[in-house]
């Protein structure tokens, strides 16, 4: 988005110079404002940058002015070039002033959310999610295995199995957090892991030793969350903000279509320009 100089700002003044040749603020925000808004923000954060486009700046300038009085600006093909260059600047002006002076409106947006709702089903699809902790005794030997049995005996004679996975779970990763592993899809753990969450039925259920590749595990089933459709209501106001370019650029192309009603196109011209140029 093009973004007006401030009232505070001096245009005339100079930022960097060879001779009697100047690059002013003015010639730096209008350089900025041909850059995508996330681009200009990191240019305007980063000095190197900065020093960078004012460098690019004068040289184009001293360059264009050598070629002013080499007379290039008055030979074609140059000539047409500098006019089509033009016409692209201010085409894009008055896009833009078309479009401040158009937004799309809140029955459109929602229309577009709709629409996108319905046609794209897939996008808001959230697949079941199972959340669980472990308590992980490291190894594949008989003693590993009893280890796992003598806590889990511990578990269902009362005893906290958040408390047992700080103290004994060789996942350090998650015996900070009680041995929980958050939530996540059918598929994330091992397979062995994955058969055993699923023989859990109720929230609070724990699971036999459980071997793996990493060695024995407790699993306790926490929760699990079906697979649903997001409603219409939870993504409606992403949907709408998704939709404001798509609407912007159908109001553009009906004015361009209203401006253009009168073409006419002579092909016989065009295919005998496309026979003069092509190789």
């Amino acid at each position: 988005m093009a973004v007006a100089m401030t009232a505070n700002a001096a245009p005339d003044t100079v930022l960097v110079q060879s001779g009697a040749v100047t690059i002013t603020e003015a010639d730096l925000h209008a350089e900025l404002q041909r850059a995508p808004e996330q681009a200009r923000e990191g240019a305007l954060r980063n000095k190197q940058t900065m020093q960078m486009i004012l460098r690019n700046l004068l040289a184009r300038r001293l360059l264009s002015n050598e070629a002013r009085a080499a007379g290039l600006a008055d030979a074609s093909p140059l000539r047409e070039q500098l006019r089509l260059a033009e016409e692209r600047v201010l085409s894009d002006a008055q896009m833009q002033k078309f479009s401040a002076a158009e937004p799309p409106t809140d029955a459109e947006l929602e229309a577009y959310a709709k629409t996108t709702y319905v046609a794209q089903p897939e996008r808001f699809a959230v697949p079941a999610q199972t959340h669980a902790r472990h308590i992980l005794i490291e190894g594949d030997s008989e003693a590993s295995k009893a280890e796992a049995q003598k806590l889990l005996a511990q578990i269902r004679g009362g005893a906290s199995f958040e408390e047992l996975a700080k103290a004994h779970s060789q996942d350090k990763g998650s015996a900070v957090r009680g041995g929980d592993l958050g939530t996540f899809p059918e598929g994330k753990m091992v397979p062995e892991f994955d058969a055993a969450l699923k023989e859990l039925k109720n929230p609070g259920d724990i699971s036999e030793p459980v071997k793996t590749k990493y060695g024995w595990h407790l699993i306790e089933l926490v929760e699990r969350t079906a697979a649903h459709q997001r409603s219409f209501d939870e993504v409606k106001n992403q949907l709408m903000q998704d939709g404001r370019v798509d609407v912007m650029n159908r109001h553009r192309k009906q004015m361009v279509d209203g401006l253009l009603s009168g073409l006419q196109v002579r092909q016989d011209a065009v295919d005998a320009f496309v026979a003069r140029e092509k190789p």
